[in-house]
């Protein structure tokens, strides 16, 4: 604690470094550490696993895409770990904006994976899909299209929008987008996608619901022993960690998009950041799965 207090340039204050003091930075570097060791070790025992057993479905398909977003995520961390701990950043305004875009890009990217694999399970538990008509081209397909598409989008969006605000350029500063929401086709932007989202898991979370009491009444108490049942839960499993990861960063922007005006915030900055920093555990959903959480 005394080391990464002492790091701080003496003639440099906490509000011109983005407002996140001492405390702050301690949670975020001990929630991406944390982030950076399960997320690994989880990665490579599912990449393990799925290698042994050479799978063609098309959701192990989807949870290559995951695995390769939770990589580049993770690659991303020390650089974060590293600047709120010495509270100084060196690489330049392009590399900071390449580190943050990252972090949301991952979120995004790995939201539509997820509802991607929620609602092929759900359309196969309707009869509205056979899962043995589709073949591992057609995911790899279909996950081209995902990664194609998205950063056709996200890319030039991030790049045009974010990162315009003159503090960006300034030496030892990064991770401060946030000082771009007085834009108002940002704030347009931002609304959209809450709304997006937060329509997207509350419908599917109920049908999930509906499909999962629905098979408990069939087959009660065998149920365990179901692959489909298995499959179902696996799929409320990425529901709930969308409503663990993502949703509390999306809810609070709406909080911090009406009150945030300056300076003076500096406790909206603090939990904004650690809202961000919230959206990283989805990379221990691999952990989970191989460790025996969710079998």
């Amino acid at each position: 604690m005394e080391t990464i207090n002492a790091s701080i340039p003496a003639n440099v204050s906490n509000t011109e470094l983005g407002q996140c003091d001492m405390h702050c930075r301690i949670i975020l570097i001990t929630l991406y550490s944390m982030v950076l060791l399960g997320g690994t070790t989880g990665m490579l025992m599912m990449s393990r696993m799925l290698f042994k057993r050479s799978s063609q479905s098309v959701v192990a398909t989807f949870v290559l895409s995951i695995i390769a977003l939770h990589s580049i995520l993770l690659v991303s961390l020390p650089f974060r770990v590293s600047y709120y701990f010495s509270v100084t950043w060196d690489l330049g305004s392009f590399t900071c904006w390449v580190v943050t875009s990252i972090i949301y890009s991952h979120m995004y990217f790995t939201f539509v994976f997820y509802v991607a694999i929620v609602i092929l399970r759900l359309f196969t538990y309707f009869k509205k899909l056979q899962m043995q008509q589709l073949k591992k081209h057609h995911a790899v397909a279909l996950s081209m299209i995902i990664w194609t598409v998205g950063y056709l989008v996200f890319l030039p969006v991030f790049f045009l929008q974010y990162g315009t605000d003159p503090s960006h350029s300034e030496q030892q500063r990064c991770f401060e987008f946030y000082r771009d929401l007085n834009q108002r086709e940002l704030i347009i932007m931002n609304y959209s996608v809450i709304v997006i989202m937060m329509a997207t898991v509350v419908i599917l979370f109920l049908l999930q619901l509906v499909v999962i009491f629905q098979l408990v009444k069939a087959l009660w108490p065998d149920m365990w022993t179901h692959q489909e049942y298995r499959a179902q839960i696996k799929s409320f499993f990425f529901l709930l960690v969308i409503v663990v990861c993502f949703i509390p960063h999306h809810a609070f922007r709406i909080h911090f998009i009406q009150n945030y005006s300056g300076r003076e915030n500096s406790k909206l900055v603090h939990y904004n950041e650690i809202c961000v920093a919230l959206t990283t555990v989805c990379c221990l959903d691999m952990l989970c799965f191989t460790g025996g959480v969710i079998h």
